[in-house]
């Protein structure tokens, strides 16, 4: 039959008749009655922790497993995005080579190319100090104690100031950094058909 008494019960109960077991005033038959009574709620909570630590155990293994899936499960997905990635961009180098229109139509599906904002590669590890006084930006991080607002820790990180970047390509100006380019976007879209063909 499973016990009632919980862990911190049976612990409380044997901290109390430790202390009952201790005093001077204690008749010694008492002593001996406490000390089986108190060896029973030892024996009792030693069962208790067991079955905690059981139940810990089996909290591992259930949280291994689920990691373990988890992690199968991001490789799958991450693995299937580059598929489409990859499918999507056999369409796209079709498409910048001229060998296909913007909008295609098939039996069941349509699609639509389109162009979308430029996306800017910097390729800022390349740069020279020049470059980098021109175009860059320091990006400052500092961490401070609430309680008397001292300073823990203040990190400095040089990036590239995309903007006047984008910009200054844009208007093709001759001091940008030349490693730096803007790569055309285009955007695809998919969908069940609904043109209809002449």
């Amino acid at each position: 039959m499973a016990d009632n008494a919980s862990f911190m019960q049976l612990s409380e109960s044997i901290q109390h008749l430790s202390f009952l077991q201790e005093l001077p005033d204690t008749p010694e038959d008492e002593k001996e009655a406490l000390h089986a009574h108190l060896q029973d709620l030892v024996s009792r909570q030693e069962s208790k922790f067991d079955n905690i630590i059981a139940m810990l155990k089996r909290c591992d293994h259930f949280i291994e497993t689920l990691e373990a899936e988890m992690d199968e499960i991001k490789a799958a997905r991450d693995a299937w995005k580059k598929n489409k990635d990859n499918l999507v961009n056999i369409i796209k180098f079709a498409y910048q080579q001229n060998l296909i229109d913007k909008t295609l139509t098939g039996n069941k599906y349509q699609a639509t190319i389109k162009k979308s904002k430029a996306r800017l590669v910097d390729n800022f590890q390349e740069w020279d100090d020049d470059q980098i006084k021109e175009y860059g930006l320091i990006k400052t991080t500092t961490i401070t104690r609430i309680k008397d607002d001292s300073i823990v820790e203040v990190k400095e990180e040089k990036l590239a100031d995309k903007e006047r970047l984008r910009q200054d390509i844009t208007e093709e100006k001759q001091d940008v950094p030349p490693v730096a380019q803007l790569v055309p976007g285009l955007a695809f879209t998919y969908k069940r058909r609904t043109r209809l063909t002449t």
